[in-house]
């Protein structure tokens, strides 16, 4: 039977499916160490699964409207007035989905047209191309370099615009590579974003309340009113809060393009699950503590992976301040041969190798855009990123020259 010819474009996602090969060597009785996935190990507070209960317990098993509920609406409105400073927002310029990766695809659905451009700065969170292709549009790479600390320059973004660009993705903080845009960085590409009526900025923040040091996250749609009008934030409780599998992500927009989501969103999944919603309005507006511990607690994590990394032969990487990646470059590897004999190629091979001979799993590079990279998350606790980093400092030692 012939499928659809966009299916072409639509590959499987190697994060999930270096974890599920892990999750099978697991099962088999292998003390596989996963860095390969970007889920916080910590379970949801306390007091949201709480309101969740009480929520069912109250009822709460029908449709709601399909933007959301407005207690939820107005709720994110006022979080993220504060997060962006951006006054003026209410429950009408919000929408409520099924995850933030479900408001990326409404947002792209609603403003693309066939033969759009899309801006993507690599390296970039593996979705990014994949969506922009389902809606007809056309991802642009920009590729930036570690010396650069993956940071897009205005002249590299001036560059790649053209009559056809019409969209912008930004991901600050960054996955996969932890990078943190400063204020003076996030200015300068928005400067040359307002000199093009007809580009949006697709502003990726779901990690944005997870910076560390002296790091702020900034908002490009606080510079000014015709910058907010031109952005769409992207946030949600999965990373913040310990909420992946509820599946709540919400978009900021101007009324024009909100009733353009709403309008995709209500004719293909309806409302998000009603009880999850209800257990976002408790992460909202309930106690913030929580979030502030597992930040703090990345943060070490953060700290001392780094420090084990430093100690990897062949591992280059500068220090990621956000989200929880560290994006090593590991082309020195390339070309060497393992103890069974075989070639690294690439660093599709070199995780390979290093969950086979060190029974640790994380994710190349290449899915992302950056190709001679791996991605390693610290989303566990130290115990066990000392023994992964161990192992793999170990698989690294036995590596050898051709000829050698």
């Amino acid at each position: 039977m012939q499928v659809a010819h966009r299916i072409r474009f639509v590959t499987d996602s190697p994060t999930l499916a270096i974890t599920a090969r892990a999750a099978k060597m697991k099962a088999e009785g292998m003390d596989v160490i996963s860095l390969s996935i970007g889920e916080p190990d910590f379970p949801t507070p306390e007091h949201i699964v709480t309101a969740a209960k009480a929520a069912l317990d109250k009822g709460a098993t029908k449709y709601t409207p399909a933007a959301g509920i407005p207690a939820l609406r107005e709720a994110v409105a006022r979080a993220v007035a504060v997060s962006h400073e951006l006054p003026g927002i209410t429950g009408d310029h919000v929408i409520v989905s099924a995850g933030a990766k479900h408001s990326i695809y409404n947002a792209m659905m609603a403003i693309l047209n066939p033969g759009d451009e899309v801006i993507i700065p690599a390296p970039y969170w593996l979705s990014y191309p994949v969506i922009v292709t389902l809606a007809s549009g056309i991802p642009v790479f920009v590729p930036t370099t570690l010396e650069e600390r993956f940071v897009l320059s205005p002249d590299k973004l001036r560059a790649a615009i053209t009559r056809r660009t019409r969209m912008i993705i930004l991901n600050n903080p960054s996955n996969p590579t932890g990078t943190v845009y400063n204020r003076r960085e996030i200015k300068a590409l928005y400067d040359v974003i307002m000199e093009y009526p007809n580009i949006m900025v697709l502003a990726d923040d779901i990690y944005g309340k997870l910076i560390y040091g002296n790091g702020r996250f900034c908002s490009g749609a606080s510079f000014s009113g015709d910058a907010a009008k031109r952005t769409i934030v992207i946030d949600g409780v999965s990373k913040s809060y310990a909420m992946t599998g509820w599946r709540i992500g919400f978009s900021v927009a101007r009324r024009t393009v909100t009733k353009a989501m709403a309008h995709i969103q209500s004719h293909t999944t309806s409302n998000p699950t009603t009880v999850a919603q209800y257990a976002a309005l408790e992460a909202l507006t309930g106690p913030q503590e929580p979030v502030e511990m597992m930040r703090q607690e990345f943060n070490t994590r953060r700290q001392f992976m780094l420090k084990q990394l430093a100690n990897v032969p062949g591992f280059e990487f500068h220090q990621p301040r956000g989200a929880f990646y560290v994006l090593p470059r590991v082309t020195n590897l390339l070309g060497k041969i393992t103890p069974d004999g075989d070639l690294l190629r690439n660093d599709v091979d070199l995780a390979n190798y290093l969950l086979n001979h060190a029974l640790v799993a994380l994710v190349p590079g290449q899915p992302f855009g950056a190709p001679g990279h791996i991605r390693l998350s610290y989303a566990l606790n130290c115990e066990r990123i000392e023994a992964a980093v161990t192992r793999i400092g170990e698989a690294v030692s036995a590596l050898r020259d051709p000829g050698a």
